[in-house]
């Protein structure tokens, strides 16, 4: 996000993996909404960070090649986003919330899948998969999640 070059895609990136991170888990405690909301922003920081410091080491401020881009996209947004779909998986969103949360971790998977199926997707400036699920994310208040 440091510069204009991979902007778009890290911008991407961090959205995939914030909104891709919730899921429920499955014990029997379930967090307070403002508990949920620390931790599931805590899982997307620390993916955002981590995709937007492999960018900047891959990227710099040279515009890179597409292959370059889904490489990026293969070797770093998929699993990093996946990881953290997978660490908000294991959290427990208040029970009220539970369609909502739901409803944010599906429409963030169906976008990830659609990235594994064609990486182009994630890194391109024309489209944005996880649009949905950024602004489900958004409104229920994972802001690092959704890219606010």
């Amino acid at each position: 996000m440091r510069s204009s070059l991979h902007g778009g895609l890290v911008l991407t990136a961090i959205l995939s993996v914030g909104l891709v991170a919730f899921g429920c888990g499955g014990g029997d405690d379930n967090l307070t909404k403002a508990e949920f909301l620390k931790q599931g922003n805590a899982v997307c920081k620390k993916g955002n960070d981590q995709i937007d410091k492999v960018a900047n080491q891959t990227f710099g401020k040279k515009h890179p090649s597409q292959a370059k881009l889904n490489s990026f996209a293969t070797d770093t947004l998929i699993p990093v986003v996946q990881t953290e779909i997978d660490g908000i998986s294991d959290l427990n969103p208040p029970s009220a919330d539970e369609d909502q949360v739901n409803a944010i971790v599906d429409e963030a998977q169906a976008a990830l899948d659609k990235g594994k199926a064609d990486p182009s997707l994630l890194v391109s400036e024309k489209s944005d998969p996880f649009k949905k699920a950024n602004k489900l994310a958004n409104d229920y208040g994972l802001k690092e999640c959704g890219g606010d």
